[in-house]
């Protein structure tokens, strides 16, 4: 069977050719948002891949809970998604959707792994530096992981920066072996 992302790229760029001549950009981001939410559930993601219920049964359960996250189009792509046997990849059609609408508004997501909580004033710091090296807007988003013993792991879209005391300690170690 094909990749998740795979079956769900074509979806999402259809998304967001849609959303994009529209004009419709956040609210299709939120309306995908909320399915993916929906459909991360274990019981709700139990239903969705189950065989035994009928699609139909599920559309009305996922447009029943989504409520007023939903428009008259964003019902029609739940529907959509149902007859072609794709609401479990609703998840990954929201992760392509959202690269794509921060690669047209020139907005990298930038994820920071340090050993403590990053204080406003160093989120302000690194995201200057990073618009800098990258020349678009910046979001960072952070989590703590106790296991760094110092410093930190930045990755933004392909780039990966390391600058955790354990990997200059491997650098250090392997400089001193040549």
């Amino acid at each position: 069977m094909a990749e998740a992302s795979t079956i769900a790229r074509p979806y999402a760029q259809a998304v967001f050719e849609i959303a994009t001549s529209t004009k419709k950009l956040s609210e299709w981001s939120k309306q995908l948002e909320a399915l993916s939410a929906i459909v991360s559930d274990e019981q709700i993601g139990g239903l969705v891949v189950n065989p035994s219920i009928e699609s139909e049964q599920i559309v009305d359960l996922l447009i029943s809970i989504a409520k007023d996250n939903l428009d008259q189009e964003g019902k029609n792509f739940v529907k959509v998604l149902a007859e072609n046997d794709r609401l479990s990849v609703i998840s990954d059609i929201a992760k392509i959707f959202e690269d794509l609408k921060h690669e047209a508004e020139k907005v990298v997501q930038a994820e920071v792994v340090t050993a403590y909580t990053l204080k406003d004033d160093q989120k302000s710091k690194l995201q200057a530096a990073l618009k800098k090296r990258l020349g678009c807007e910046v979001e960072i988003s952070s989590r703590v992981d106790k296991s760094i013993i110092g410093g930190a792991i930045i990755r933004a879209g392909d780039m990966i920066i390391d600058g955790t005391v354990t990997a200059q300690l491997d650098r250090l170690t392997s400089e001193l072996s040549h």
